[in-house]
Order: C-alpha cells, then structure tokens, then sequence
C-alpha cells in the first residue's frame, strides 16, 4: 500500500469522524432544546392568550394574558454562585405601570453574584421593616419615591417560599424571582453542564406567583391615589 493510499484513509476516517461529532453536536442540540421548549407546558391553560419564543437553545420566554394582565415570565440560568451548583431561576413580571416609582428591590440570600437583580445598581440602602427575613436587602434608586413599605409589608409573605429570592417593584410593574430548580450533580461536576431533572413550571406555583405581584400592584397603585 502507497503512502499516499494510507494518507487518504486517515484523512477519510478523520472526515468521517468529524463528521459523526457533528451529527451527534446537532443532535444533542436538538435534544436539549427539545426539552427546555416544555418549560411552560404545564401552565399554558392559566393564559387567556400567550406567546412562546425560543432562540437556539436557551430556555424559552412566555409572554401572555393572565387574569387581564399582561405578563412577561423567562428563565435564567446562573453558574455564577460560588461554590455551588447552578440554578434556574423563573421571573415572574408583571407589565403594569406605576408612574413616578422608584425602584425598591428586595432581595435574600444575597451572594453578591446576582447578575440577573439590579440590587447592586441601586445606590440606596434601606432598613427592613420588622418581621421581615433577617438577611434581606433593601435597596431603592430614590428614597422620596420608593414604594410605601408598609404595603409591601403586606406581601412579604411570598418569602415564605425558601424558592424565593427577589421581590422587585419598578415603574413598569411587579416581580418575583423564584428558583425553579438546581443542576444535577453528576453532570455539573464532570462534564460542568448545567442540566436540569426539573425544568418545568409547576403550574399552582406559577398561578400563586402571579396572584402575588398583581395583589401588590394593585395595592400599590390604590396607595398612590388622593384620598
């Protein structure tokens, strides 16, 4: 056999290789995004009208009706906490204005990692009301025109949730961030793939989450107004 026979069997058996990686890189793509697509299945009769898009494999983003309110809600995925395994958290926001508000976020478990919270924007610190969780950060852009705290207070409740991590309020409405699930061990530790079992809305939770920012929207709106 000529050299240059065994020449073109490597390269044809490196081709062919390459090749078979490429179609498994697809596949699992594919794959991947298959499952992440099912994220909102579970929850989608609570809309009276929505939308779902995905872009590539990211977890898809839910824009809808819910109780005659329009609601944004997406997932985000954070490595970022160290020393810990990956989670993905679920915002929940309400499209609803509040002119002239200042943004109040309120915010637990701080790891000072929290790309995904603008807390670490906000130059205001403010004291948490009594009764509220003992780690809580409470940060506001201005302190003339944050929220009433005491009627916040009135829906500090949703931190009963350990799941829950951020209340946020802003101009342009109400969230809450809740964790929707952590990575699984194996595959994060070897392969430091960010792989979730549960990655699915639970669809009583996601109705409650929703309850809650419109009641405090609502409330929030109905203290603005003159007496």
């Amino acid at each position: 056999m000529s050299g240059s026979t065994v020449w073109f069997i490597i390269l044809a058996l490196a081709a062919a290789g390459i090749a078979v990686l490429a179609i498994m890189y697809r596949r699992n793509r594919l794959a991947v995004r298959s499952r992440r697509a099912g994220l909102f299945t579970p929850a989608y009769d609570l809309f009276s009208a929505y939308r779902v898009t995905q872009h590539g494999i990211d977890y898809p983003v839910l824009t809808g009706e819910y109780r005659g309110r329009s609601f944004h809600i997406d997932a985000i995925v954070d490595t970022l906490t160290f020393r810990k395994l990956p989670v993905l958290w679920l915002r929940v926001s309400l499209l609803a204005s509040l002119p002239g508000t200042a943004t109040l976020d309120i915010l637990v478990r701080s790891q000072n990692a929290e790309f995904y919270s603008p807390a670490n924007d906000l130059p205001h610190a403010l004291a948490p009301l009594p009764g509220w969780p003992s780690d809580a950060l409470v940060r506001t852009d201005d302190p003339q025109r944050a929220p009433d705290l005491s009627v916040v207070d009135r829906h500090m409740s949703v931190f009963a949730r350990p799941a829950t991590k951020e209340l946020l309020v802003t101009a342009k409405g109400t969230r809450v961030v809740h964790m929707l699930d952590q990575a699984r061990r194996a595959e994060y530790l070897v392969l430091r793939q960010a792989e979730f079992e549960h990655a699915s809305v639970d669809r009583e939770t996601l109705r409650d989450l929703m309850d809650r920012t419109i009641a405090l929207y609502e409330n929030l709106a109905a203290s603005r107004k003159p007496a």
